[in-house]
């Protein structure tokens, strides 16, 4: 594998704009990404969400069920809706930041090929707030902050193009040491390495098909995913393995690896579908003693994983350790750049490029070989010596 190039594709995707409804120049990376490669093929549905499939062709060998990866297009951002005069911008704001976080900040639109710099003037607070952010509110409370506003107005240096998206004031991203700092990692640095992945099936010539899945507005509410549940845009027999960049929380270090998540705060995700990769995290790291990979409960918000879980799908997520998540500087209290380690991310590809080189052999009843045999192997090691010493222990 070449970490120069994963991480030339890396850095290109997280300079783009993005926001909830507005994912297009992603849309357009990756629709050029997939035209340069025969051996990827991909639809969408009437949502916008893309299905990427690896068809290797006549030498396809699958022989357990499907693995999708997915990940979302988008990043909490702006969405300039109208002019209000030739230096005045009024834009919706989409997705999850403490409302603290928003006065006078400097943030620019993306507008006719160009950002459009500006500074925040006014907030429009959002009454009633939904259910969902109050209970975000409930959670930043530590922090003394509260909901976002529904909008902004900013004063900009040139008019802006109704529709542009907008996103903090943040420069390109850069690399120091092993940490890449830009505007966003979420979700864009997990979509990156699936496609990291699927470079890497396609120039290895891989013989296993696998699929990904690029969704829209995720955060906002899960809206691509659970628009894609509805329409039957995901296989049904598919495994979700849903990428995410996940707030740090405490026990998982930035620079020890991808973390396998376990569930979320809503959720714990599918148990067989977790123990598969897991197994196969474990084969891996037993070969490459490089590669190091983290398993935690991450509850520091809720994710993909949960809609497909509580719509039937067998699902799990693995996500990259974030810092500075949402763009929240929690320790100076500004805006300030997400931050992943490159270490996490490229240890991120190698585990994709091993999931999709392993069918899963889940079953709907949701045992797994893999952790069977274990278990199995368990049992015929102590079961001898739990009958011969079971007279003694109850007292017969």
């Amino acid at each position: 594998m070449s970490r120069t190039r994963h991480l030339s594709l890396l850095t290109e995707l997280v300079n783009l704009p993005t926001a909830p409804f507005c994912e297009s120049r992603v849309v357009e990376f990756i629709r050029r990404f997939i035209a340069r490669r025969p051996a990827l093929k991909f639809s969408a549905d009437r949502f916008g969400n893309l299905l990427v499939r690896y068809n290797p062709g006549r030498n396809a060998r699958l022989q357990g069920r499907p693995i999708l990866f997915a990940a979302h297009m988008d990043h909490p951002g702006f969405c300039a809706t109208k002019m209000l005069d030739d230096r005045h911008v009024h834009a919706d704001w989409r997705g999850w930041v403490m409302g603290s976080y928003f006065t006078n900040e400097r943030v620019q639109f993306f507008t006719n090929g160009r950002w459009v710099p500006g500074k925040i003037v006014d907030v429009i607070r959002q009454k009633p707030i939904s259910a969902e952010q109050r209970r975000a509110v409930a959670s930043a409370r530590s922090f003394g902050a509260e909901a976002p506003p529904a909008a902004v107005i900013v004063r900009v240096v040139k008019p802006v193009k109704p529709g542009s998206p907008g996103m903090w004031a943040i420069r390109d991203a850069v690399v120091r040491g092993h940490q890449l700092r830009a505007r966003m990692c979420d979700d864009i640095a997990g979509l990156a390495g699936i496609l990291c992945m699927l470079d890497e099936l396609c120039r290895g010539k891989s013989r296993v098909p696998c699929m990904a899945f690029f969704t829209r507005a995720e955060e906002v509410g899960f809206a691509g995913a659970l628009a894609a549940v509805e329409a039957k845009t995901v296989p049904r027999n598919a495994i979700v393995v849903a990428v995410e960049c996940s707030k740090a929380i405490a026990g998982v270090a930035l620079g020890d690896g991808p973390v396998l998540r376990v569930g979320d705060r809503a959720s714990v995700f599918t148990p067989a579908a977790t123990a598969y990769c897991q197994v196969v995290a474990e084969e891996l790291a037993a070969k490459d003693k490089s590669f190091r990979y983290q398993r935690k409960l991450m509850d520091g918000g809720t994710c993909e994983s949960t809609a497909y879980c509580h719509y039937g799908y067998d699902a799990t997520g693995i996500c990259l350790p974030l810092g500075n998540y949402h763009n929240m500087d929690t320790e100076r209290r500004k805006i300030g750049p997400e931050y992943i380690d490159v270490r996490d991310f490229e240890n991120l590809v190698k585990w994709f490029v091993a999931l999709a080189a392993s069918p899963a052999k889940l079953k709907f009843d949701g045992s797994h070989p893999g952790l069977s045999k274990r278990l199995d192997a368990l049992l015929k090691q102590h079961r001898p010596r739990l009958l011969r010493t079971a007279a003694q222990v109850s007292g017969m």
